[in-house]
């Protein structure tokens, strides 16, 4: 029997074997961050000048989650990453195919999503991320912060606007965005291109996906760190930490978002208040969660079912909304609602009732199943098995293949 060679590459040394029960926390928490942010496009609703508590609503999940949601996804995501290239390596398969084929599946998804569903997807661009993470995964801890640090400083257009002319048109030159635009500005008809749903919504995608890629970094960085190792030790300071982060960065999005919106300072640091949010949650829940059985893993439990089905339950929240609402929607889903428009002060409850259903959904689901729906055909297209999907039928396969041994 002809055995495949073992990768010449090694597992990050100091770095979790198994699941990590707080990133399905993290992730479930991720979720529910994107969801609120999504909630008022999926659902079409309106905000008038006149309803201040509607308008509060949609300033406090602004401040909150906004911009800080994706980046929260994305530095999980990275960490993904890292975590399924560790696991194929100790186990002696192939990693770049496995993630080629599990990116190339995602791309298949979010394109379908994004053109067919709804054009709020991040699928698609997550997977265009995928294929970029695929060549930084070599590098060691310095060189994926310092990739990291660069990309957050070319791609942060606001903070480049309190540089001289000459540093921000200086840095403007390394913009990956920069250089894919002038390259179809060159075209012979550069505006059929754009005009073009397939071709801008693309486009769109791939500049985001360029965007966000510091985000992803700082997660593998933070992974191949020990980051789930270390801060378990030190629950308090990690919380403390977080907690201040989040204070900040919650304090510098809502300066910037009400009446200093004018102050050129503190538009500059807005990037930075998102991200520090986004590090702050992470700080925070790992330091709360991080040991299990403790009070605060018990209370943050109910996102960890929520957060090990994030595929299926990220779909189902696109396809149930546009399904209802009629100002969501795109492709065959575009006008499919059967309610109009609502204000915010109905949307969010709305949106709580759902997200809190998804929740019970899928603490019962994974009762009964290892995977999600969406998560199991994932996987199945990851490693081109048919994996076991039902807990008994996994458990007797397990035993067979003891009694067997």
């Amino acid at each position: 029997m002809t055995t495949l060679p073992t990768p010449k590459v090694k597992a990050a040394a100091g770095t979790p074997a198994g699941r990590i029960n707080v990133l399905d926390q993290l992730r479930g928490i991720a979720l529910f961050a994107i969801f609120m942010c999504n909630l008022s496009h999926l659902a079409g609703a309106s905000i008038d000048e006149g309803d201040a508590v509607g308008t509060f609503l949609a300033r406090a999940i602004d401040v909150l989650f906004g911009n800080s949601a994706r980046p929260l996804f994305s530095f999980m995501f990275g960490i993904s990453m890292m975590l399924i290239f560790d696991a194929a390596v100790r186990k002696g398969r192939q990693p770049y195919p496995m993630l080629l084929r599990r990116m190339g599946m995602l791309l298949l998804f979010g394109a379908l999503h994004v053109f067919a569903v709804w054009n709020g997807d991040i699928l698609f661009m997550y997977a265009l991320d995928g294929f970029m993470l695929i060549l930084f995964l070599w590098m060691p801890k310095p060189l994926l912060l310092l990739s990291g640090m660069l990309l957050f400083l070319i791609s942060s257009y606001e903070l480049q606007a309190a540089m001289s002319p000459e540093i921000s048109n200086w840095l403007l030159t390394f913009s990956p965005s920069n250089w894919i635009y002038n390259g179809i500005s060159k075209l012979p008809n550069p505006d059929v291109f754009f005009s073009n749903t397939y071709l801008a919504t693309s486009f769109g995608e791939l500049v985001l996906a360029i965007e966000h890629l510091t985000f992803f970094l700082f997660g593998m960085y933070a992974y191949r760190s020990g980051l789930f190792v270390r801060l378990p030790k030190y629950p308090r300071r990690a919380a403390g930490i977080g907690a201040l982060l989040l204070l900040l960065g919650w304090t510098g999005k809502y300066m910037s978002s009400g009446l200093s919106s004018e102050n050129a300072w503190i538009m500059t640091l807005h990037p930075v208040a998102c991200f520090s949010v986004t590090i702050g949650a992470v700080l925070l829940i790992v330091g709360l969660a991080g040991r299990e059985g403790s009070a605060a893993s018990r209370l943050l439990e109910p996102f960890r079912a929520v957060g090990r089905m994030a595929f299926t339950n990220y779909l189902m929240q696109s396809l149930v909304f546009v399904t209802l609402f009629s100002a969501s929607g795109e492709g065959v889903f575009a006008s499919l609602g059967v309610i109009g428009s609502l204000p915010m002060t109905a949307v969010v409850p709305i949106g709580l009732a759902f997200f809190a259903l998804q929740m019970v959904a899928s603490r019962y689901w994974l009762r009964a199943f290892l995977y999600g729906p969406f998560e199991w055909l994932w996987r199945a297209g990851t490693n081109l098995e048919w994996p076991a999907f039902k807990k008994q039928s996994h458990a007797e396969g397990t035993n067979e293949t003891r009694h067997t041994a």
